[in-house]
């Protein structure tokens, strides 16, 4: 990792060290990737457990989180905190009937990964390989009303993208309410919320765009993007440093070196539109 970097990630994981969860009910979420949850002993933070799938994805938020913090909130990457069968088996399932449980979802993960027989998936005992998250907590928003239609998601993307240009050029998408929360020192957007300031906190990347502009001003904001942009296998370092912690180490490693290299596609797809 180059020093600012690796300063500023040293920092933030000295200040959100991961928790295991006591209980499903401390589960404040769950997406396609993660499951998110609670402690008392740490409430400005949440810690995260999930596939790993959408690393390229992480890594844009955390570059962009250090360029724009008044608009995106980073995830951070840390070693499985506890041995891997010390933890709860309900990790990554869901807390309500409507969310389905963490599978595997991206074509470059092996069927054989999840498959009966396997460590992980049908006849094993976590449903995948935990892998473990931390991010600075707001408070959550919910949508209602007007967000049921697709328009004030397309006109609230849109208005992300025209004042930060270089998002456009990325392709950020995936902004509705629940992936804001209410912070300090963040955007006054009344559209999301009338609570307070947001920050954007789990958007996704190389949603449909047009070739940006490319003028002397988006070419300076693409070069405060590339400049300290490290390299996936170094950014996933928190990962491979707990290696011991899991119950397998050389299949945790294999899959994380599947992950690494499945993702670098994705991460050539979110950042190719930045050059001419």
């Amino acid at each position: 990792m180059n020093g600012p970097f690796e300063l500023a990630w040293m920092l933030l994981k000295a200040n959100m060290p991961p928790f295991v969860p006591r209980k499903i009910d401390d589960q404040l979420g769950i997406g396609s990737y993660r499951a998110a949850y609670e402690s008392k002993d740490a409430p400005g933070h949440t810690t995260k457990y999930g596939t790993g799938e959408k690393l390229a994805d992480t890594m844009v938020l955390a570059q962009l989180a250090e360029m724009y913090p008044e608009l995106f909130v980073g995830e951070q990457l840390h070693p499985l905190p506890t041995r891997e069968s010390d933890l709860p088996l309900f990790t990554m399932r869901a807390l309500k009937d409507k969310d389905d449980e963490l599978s595997y979802t991206e074509d470059y993960m092996d069927p054989k990964y999840s498959d009966y027989g396997s460590i992980y998936g049908v006849g094993g005992g976590h449903n995948v390989m935990p892998l473990t998250y931390t991010q600075e907590r707001g408070a959550p928003i919910e949508s209602g009303g007007k967000w049921s239609q697709h328009s004030p998601h397309i006109d609230l993307r849109d208005k992300v993208r025209s004042m930060y240009p270089l998002t456009d050029a990325l392709g950020i998408g995936d902004n509705k309410p629940e992936n804001w929360a209410v912070m300090e020192g963040g955007l006054d957007l009344p559209e999301v919320s009338e609570e307070g300031a947001v920050k954007l906190i789990d958007p996704m990347f190389d949603y449909e765009r047009q070739r940006p502009f490319y003028t002397p001003d988006f070419m300076r904001e693409v070069s405060r993007f590339q400049q300290d942009l490290p390299e996936l296998r170094e950014f996933a370092e928190p990962w491979y440093k707990g290696l011991g912690q899991y119950e397998d180490p050389a299949l945790a490693e294999e899959m994380l070196d599947t992950i690494v290299q499945g993702e670098q596609q994705n991460l050539r797809n979110i950042i190719n539109p930045l050059n001419p």
